[in-house]
């Protein structure tokens, strides 16, 4: 019975707050600077690649949901600028240094749904429909609209980035969570019973 408990409990403690481990993904090829042909990525780090003439990178990601997305990009070759988009492709956000030196961080509350993250060597813009610019760091200038693409406007450094994502979530656990904890609480409950 107290193997049983035991077994019971590493599961829970599984079930309830050790993260798997996950691989990162690779960009293939050159990701596209333009929203609408972004690369899916699949994990919460993403490797890639800025090339001699490359206007930037996108990723589409899906997030199941909601939280504080937290993105970071890191270089030892490039100055790092990041942006992030909407399904819509609507600008929300974007930030140059504030990763410590030439890296990007920034944090931001979505909901659950599609994004996109661009990255590029500074000086990276957004350009919407109407061909206006803006330098991604900060908010997005209220009504800039949907955007078609990012490009690099002066000239392009080129080597390799790591965009490494988290989303803390602040939701209330799922019923499958919460009735795990009960059954681990019910067996503790037990074996205590049987002790006394």
């Amino acid at each position: 019975m107290k193997s049983t408990l035991n077994k019971l409990g590493v599961a829970i403690a599984l079930a309830t707050g050790m993260a798997s481990a996950q691989a990162a993904y690779i960009e293939s090829g050159d990701a596209s600077n333009f929203l609408a042909s972004a690369q899916l990525a699949t994990d919460m780090t993403i490797q890639g690649t800025i090339g001699q003439g490359d206007e930037g990178d996108v990723f589409k990601l899906v997030f199941g949901s909601a939280g504080i997305l937290t993105i970071q990009a890191a270089s030892s070759q490039i100055d790092t600028n990041i942006g992030l988009f909407d399904a819509g492709f609507n600008a929300l956000a974007g930030d140059d240094d504030s990763g410590g030196g030439l890296n990007s961080l920034l944090s931001y509350a979505i909901s659950a749904g599609t994004y996109y993250i661009g990255i590029g060597d500074y000086a990276m813009y957004a350009v919407n429909a109407s061909n206006q610019s803006w330098f991604l760091d900060g908010l997005a200038p209220a009504g800039f609209g949907a955007v078609s693409n990012i490009e690099n406007q002066t000239s392009i450094s080129t080597g390799g980035y790591t965009l490494s994502l988290s989303l803390q979530n602040n939701a209330v656990p799922e019923p499958a969570t919460l009735g795990l904890l009960g059954l681990g609480l019910l067996g503790m409950g037990m074996m205590r019973r049987k002790t006394a």
